[in-house]
């Protein structure tokens, strides 16, 4: 929760598939092929999650400039101002900048997969290029946009990672290569868990002002009841039956609105008028109104506890495919059985998988 600058995390851990069963012959075909099945289904998960952080950032930046109000209709521009002044400053693209970042990520599989299935240096050339492209478009973005955990250390290690890149002319060289890029993958798999903690935080934010709407609203919708209650005097017979039924409920209600410890009486206080069928009624639409508030209450709350476990299975699943790209790239250098490591990254993808489909059934309830 969350065009897509986390879309390649999949695509990562599909290549880390084909390199486990292309460079491990001890990981069996039919659990190689769950695991890319289960990563095919995770590329769209991700995606969301990219449009997931998109929008927090949005939404954070409007709460902190303030929504300017839109100019008047007009069938052309009122104005038009120019200025000489070239900016050349940093842009604000932080998704934009997190594709890019994600492209290293892809490319850096690539040219493991490359390596797995012994391809030739001038075959993996290109898939080198492609890398050595992509760190020097990220280069340009550390610090601002693309606030990389240690960004100091990755910056420095850019620059030597290039150009052993561009040195390369071997199999030796190119595996060396990626070895000295591996701590900027780990940088990047970080910055992307900061960013889980920044839609939750930024999320909260937003659910802590809709929670504290409905129950508002709750509350006003009972002192409502109570002060039409209080115009009549006590009904007696059926309606005195039906008019403590909606007081019992209206207790249940406060409790669910998070609105504890109350006591609410709508019984009528000292009045001569008297207690009529139109007054019952309107105390019963009243209190539907305010059962609807309690649900939007509740379903607000249900759908950020929800984005809460999506963010924390998440967190796992980056950790889980740091450590597993780590034992891939190990593997290239050296038979290895990783499948621990892939059967622990499968069981992380159905996970974050199952609470996506709970948040998005949480939001949905919200929205209804």
């Amino acid at each position: 929760m969350w065009g897509s600058a986390l879309r390649y995390i999949p695509v990562i851990a599909l290549s880390l598939a084909t390199l486990t069963g292309a460079g491990c012959a001890s990981v069996p075909q039919r659990e190689f092929r769950s695991y890319t099945e289960a990563f095919a289904e995770v590329k769209n998960t991700t995606e969301q999650l990219l449009l997931e952080y998109d929008a927090a950032k949005r939404a954070e930046d409007e709460s902190k400039g303030g929504k300017k109000p839109a100019p008047a209709p007009g069938p052309y521009p009122g104005a038009v101002t120019l200025s000489l002044t070239v900016d050349n400053g940093p842009s604000t693209d932080h998704a934009g900048a997190r594709r890019q970042a994600l492209e290293v990520i892809s490319a850096f599989n690539s040219v493991l997969v490359s390596l797995a299935e012994g391809r030739k240096p001038e075959e993996v050339k290109s898939s080198v290029e492609s890398l050595s492209s992509g760190l020097s478009n990220v280069a340009k973005l550390v610090g601002t946009n693309l606030p990389i955990p240690y960004a100091g250390q990755v910056a420095a290690l850019l620059s030597t990672v290039i150009t052993a890149l561009d040195e390369a002319r071997n199999r030796e060289q190119f595996v060396a290569a990626l070895r000295e890029a591996e701590p900027i993958i780990h940088g990047i798999l970080r910055l992307f868990a900061q960013d889980a903690q920044d839609i939750y935080q930024i999320r909260a934010r937003q659910a802590d002002r809709l929670w504290t709407n409905h129950q508002d609203a709750v509350a006003t919708l009972v002192r409502q009841m109570r002060a039409v209650a209080q115009e009549y005097t006590a009904p007696t017979g059926d309606q005195a039956k039906e008019l403590a039924a909606i007081e019992r409920d209206v207790r249940g209600l406060l409790d669910r609105a998070g609105l504890n410890q109350n006591s609410e009486k709508l019984q009528p206080a000292t009045s001569t008028k008297p207690f009529d069928e139109l007054t019952l009624s309107q105390l019963q639409q009243t209190l539907v109104q305010a059962q609807a508030e309690a649900a939007q209450y509740e379903a607000v709350i249900k759908a950020q506890n929800a984005l809460f476990q999506l963010v924390l299975s998440y967190g796992r699943l980056l950790a889980q495919a740091d450590a597993t790209l780590t034992a891939v790239r190990v593997a290239v250098d050296r038979p290895a059985d990783i499948r621990q490591q892939v059967n622990e990254l499968i069981g992380v993808v159905f996970n974050v998988k199952r609470d996506w489909e709970a948040l998005n059934a949480a939001r949905r309830a919200a929205a209804g």
